[in-house]
């Protein structure tokens, strides 16, 4: 390693977590005609073994700033709304898999692995009739309600009908989806009434009119999130994707990490930085 590139990491180490506007440069995804940055060079210095390093094809909207930092055996940034940092991308020798889903990465030589959850913008009710009465009284409400939203998010009704399952076993379905429920039985159906449960103790009632169960839903609706991880392993390496995103940044934040972050090739970037007369070795 040359002189200056160990100060590089000296400077790296003790700033911690530095923002792109430093001078280091977050890892970008430019092809090396167009040089490779600090960032890239000391990315590929902190673990050596990895096939690949995260790099960036741009910010998003929302995206205000990208926060870069290396150590032995972990590298990777930070992309900030404001101070809090909600996707991260970081490399490192491995990653512990073992709770995971594996999914197509999309490469030959590269596996993909996702643990995650999420509260989408979209509030399900599901409606659970429990006779045939109900039933068509549901049909109806799916039909008056159709388009309304709560707190600028759209519902999406939908109707349970397999009348031939007990309503518990229907509503515990729903529940475990995280939707909230509307059950109907006969004197609902009479009374233009429904039954509101939910996995939020909060938000429940027996004899709401619709109006009143949606009112309850708004009040205490989960905030939108998308949170956990997405792994990418290789020879030598694992790219982990770290989220912890709410709000609106969250609706679009697993689609624009796919569009937005890659992985550059650690031997590009070796030649590219040999090219600039640099040694890395």
């Amino acid at each position: 390693m040359t002189r200056w590139l160990a100060a590089l990491v000296v400077f790296a180490g003790i700033l911690g977590a530095c923002n792109s506007n430093l001078g280091l440069g977050e890892p970008d995804c430019r092809s090396p005609d167009r040089g490779v940055s600090p960032a890239n060079i000391l990315t590929i210095q902190a673990v050596p073994t990895a096939k690949y390093t995260p790099c960036l094809n741009g910010l998003r909207l929302g995206w205000d700033s990208v926060a870069w930092s290396a150590e032995s055996g972990r590298a990777g940034f930070e992309i900030l709304e404001g101070t809090h940092p909600f996707l991260a991308a970081v490399v490192s020798e491995s990653c512990d898999t073992s709770d995971t889903t594996e999914v197509e990465s999309g490469y030959s030589d590269i596996r993909r692995f996702e643990e995650f959850t999420y509260q989408d913008v979209e509030i399900e009710v599901m409606i659970v009739p429990s006779g045939q009465r109900p039933l068509l009284r549901a049909g109806l409400l799916v039909a008056e309600y159709a388009g309304v939203e709560l707190d600028d998010r759209p519902v999406v009704f939908a109707v349970d009908d397999h009348m031939e399952e007990p309503v518990s076993s229907r509503v515990n379905l729903a529940l475990m989806r995280n939707q909230y429920v509307w059950i109907i039985g006969e004197l609902d159906a009479e009374e233009s009434t429904v039954e509101l449960r939910s996995n939020d103790a909060a938000v429940s009632g027996r004899g709401l009119s619709p109006e009143d169960a949606l009112d309850q839903i708004e009040d205490h609706v989960a905030e939108v999130y998308y949170r956990g991880n997405w792994y990418f392993t290789f020879d030598g390496g694992c790219i982990a994707y770290e989220f912890d995103a709410t709000g609106v940044l969250a609706e679009t934040v697993a689609d624009d990490a796919e569009l937005a972050i890659g992985f550059y090739p650690a031997s590009e970037v070796r030649s590219a930085a040999r090219d600039a007369g640099f040694s890395i070795d």
